[in-house]
């Protein structure tokens, strides 16, 4: 063959070359082809260069019987090839044995080292009061993130190009729990909405840090008000969520709010999400607790964390070394906890739901009920001790 047929087989296309399975594989049966390939190319040349002293028939004659025995030649040689040969004595295509290959690389990526064991008594025990404990539905709970949250959002609107654009601006909640925004005529996302109602607004709990907190995604479609009537409440309503937001009564700032909404993304952090209707959305109620719940969690986070710890001790047998409440609700309270292992390393934070025995509305309530628990948590674990 030619030189540069001889490099780009032993180079490019030498199967050591090809990491995937699939390529090198097929590679590996174009071996024979291009060897074959490389060798009619030569004996062409020839008979063309003997043309003048040897009848056309019999050069013919000697090409063909040289491109036969150099091919039978190279076939001998590529059966030696294992792939080749498993291949053939198998009887399966290529792509059935490179799908196969791939699928054990997949498998082994997976795949730890270590053997699956089952959960001890104490992890069954924290997963069974994990699924029982009360909680809010997940209607509730997005509207409730909306309703007390910081007023901020990542809005999204479709611009000109037909692209997706974000940006980030303020909201107030209205009586449904619908975002109301000011923006300004200069804004792009003010223009695409101009054009194209279709938006969404994703908000995020006050305190967000990282996927195991929660957040929502409202989609549906925001309109300009032109109604003054309508639009002097609106500023009312937006103005008492951002008290020092004078800009809203410029010439140059629009009011806006969501007219219809069509779904909700709702994601509470791991293993909790969920699509929710607007139905389903409309017709729940922001939970009362959570409107103060950060001054519960604050007070009980720097003065009494082994209330907490006690707390949880008692209800779930799981003693922990650190225990920070970073939500409370009406029906209970989420805490974010380490834990001693077995090898004697602190766990990662992990989340954990604390019941409440009944509901507390209310301040007084809440306190009263955190009171209750950790008498009740003490008297279990000294008996237990």
């Amino acid at each position: 063959t030619s030189p540069r047929s001889h490099s780009f087989r032993t180079r490019a296309m030498h199967p050591q070359h090809a990491a995937h399975p699939t390529l090198r594989a097929l590679l590996l049966l174009m071996l024979p082809l291009l060897s074959a390939a490389g060798l009619l190319f030569a004996s062409g040349a020839k008979s063309a260069a003997a043309v003048g002293r040897a009848p056309i028939a019999r050069s013919a004659s000697m090409a063909g019987a040289g491109v036969r025995s150099a091919a039978i030649s190279q076939l001998s040689r590529a059966r030696r090839l294992e792939p080749f040969r498993t291949i053939r004595r198998n009887r399966r295509s290529v792509i059935s044995v490179c799908a196969e290959e791939e699928h054990k690389e997949e498998q082994a990526g997976h795949q730890t080292g270590k053997a699956a064991r089952e959960p001890s008594e104490k992890e069954l025990r924290i997963m069974q009061y994990q699924k029982d404990a009360p909680k809010l539905s997940f209607a509730e709970e997005a509207k409730s993130i909306i309703t007390y949250g910081n007023g901020y959002g990542v809005i999204s609107t479709v611009s000109g190009d037909g692209y997706p654009g974000g940006a980030v601006v303020m909201y107030a909640p209205d009586e449904n729990g619908l975002p109301v925004f000011s923006f300004s005529t200069m804004s792009t996302h003010t223009q695409d909405l101009l054009k194209n109602s279709k938006a969404a607004i994703t908000i995020t709990t006050e305190d967000f840090k990282g996927a195991a907190d929660a957040r929502v995604n409202l989609v549906g479609d925001i309109e300009k008000i032109d109604d003054d009537a309508e639009k002097s409440k609106l500023k009312e309503l937006f103005m008492k969520k951002h008290p020092n937001a004078f800009w809203v009564s410029f010439g140059d700032f629009l009011m806006f709010r969501m007219t219809e909404l069509k779904t909700i993304r709702f994601v509470g952090g791991f293993a909790r999400a969920a699509t929710i209707s607007a139905g389903d959305y409309l017709k729940s109620n922001a939970d009362p607790v959570m409107a103060f719940a950060d001054k519960i969690s604050g007070h009980m986070n720097e003065d009494h964390q082994d209330a907490t710890k006690i707390i949880i001790q008692a209800e779930m047998g799981l003693e922990c070394e650190t225990a920070e409440i970073k939500s409370v609700d009406r029906l209970g309270m989420t805490v974010f906890v380490t834990a001693k292992q077995a090898d004697g390393t602190i766990s990662t934070p992990f989340k954990l739901r604390v019941g409440f025995p009944e509901e507390a509305p209310d301040r007084v309530a809440v306190r009263n009920m955190l009171k209750r628990m950790t008498n009740e948590a003490a008297a279990a674990v000294s008996q237990t001790s």
